[in-house]
Formats: structure tokens, C-alpha cells, sequence
């Protein structure tokens, strides 16, 4: 049942972002426009969540036992609201620590929350990092707010 809601909840973040993203403006310049990106990721989320709606709606059919949510189905109130507070602290703190700092430190404290231990925690953290940065600032020339580090 938590995949087929999940899987679902996918699908239509994914056409909401298609939709969204055609008033983007045009790249002067460019064969494509600000929207390809967010386009490209959304048609990712929509086959994602399909292929997750449909496998669990097999499995489902398959099983004859009632459908509950389970136990452990909605987190703490800590679990819930840290990534929305995670958002508030990046836009607060990306200026004053840069972008690639604060995405760190962001990406950090929500894998421990995750139950993640903290070695692997700090190498998924700086990889993601780098290759956002890299990715975002370098390749598609988005301004990212530089931090005292000088990245």
C-alpha cells in the first residue's frame, strides 16, 4: 500500500513539474530552454512511479489480506519536519556559507537522522555534493553563492 501511494504521488509531482516547467524562459542562444532539465527529471519521476504504482498494485492483487498502514508508517514529528527545516536553514545560510557548505552540511545531518553511520555518511555527503556543484555551477552555469572556503 505505501508503494502504490508513493508510486502515485510520484506520477503527479512529475506532470505538476512538466507543467511548470513550459513557462520557464528561453536560453538565448540555446537548441534547448530552462525547462529541458526540470522536464527530463520529471518523465523520470513519472516512469519511476508508475513502474512503483504497478508493481505494488500486483502485489496487492496477489495478496488477499487486509490492506492497514503499519506501524511505523509516519515518523516522528522530528523526522517529518527536519527536511522542511532543512530547506528554511539552506535558504537562510546559503549566502553566509556558500552553497556547496551548506548543501553538505544539510545532506550530513539528514543521512545520520536516517539512522546512516557517519563515514558513510560524510562520503555520500561530499560526493553528492561535488557532483551537484560541479554539476549545477560548471556545466549548466547556474550562479551558486560562493562561501568562505572559496566553493
Amino acid at each position: 500500500m505505501k508503494d502504490l501511494v508513493f508510486g502515485m504521488t510520484f506520477v503527479a509531482l512529475g506532470i505538476a513539474v512538466i507543467i511548470l516547467a513550459q513557462d520557464f524562459p528561453a536560453v538565448p542562444g540555446m537548441q534547448y530552454g530552462a525547462d529541458l532539465f526540470p522536464t527530463l527529471i520529471a518523465i523520470g519521476m513519472i516512469g519511476a512511479g508508475s513502474v512503483l504504482s504497478f508493481t505494488a498494485l500486483g502485489q496487492i492483487r496477489q495478496s488477499s489480506v487486509a490492506i492497514r498502514l503499519p506501524s511505523g508508517f509516519l515518523r516522528s514529528t522530528l523526522g517529518v519536519a527536519l527536511p522542511c527545516l532543512m530547506v528554511v536553514v539552506y535558504i537562510l545560510f546559503n549566502e553566509t556559507l556558500g552553497a556547496a557548505l551548506t548543501m553538505l552540511l544539510i545532506m550530513l545531518v539528514l543521512l545520520v537522522q536516517q539512522g546512516v553511520r557517519i563515514l558513510p555518511a560524510v562520503a555520500i555527503s561530499v560526493a553528492a555534493t561535488a557532483v551537484i556543484s560541479l554539476s549545477f555551477g560548471h556545466l549548466l552555469k547556474v550562479p551558486l553563492p560562493v562561501g568562505p572556503l572559496g566553493f
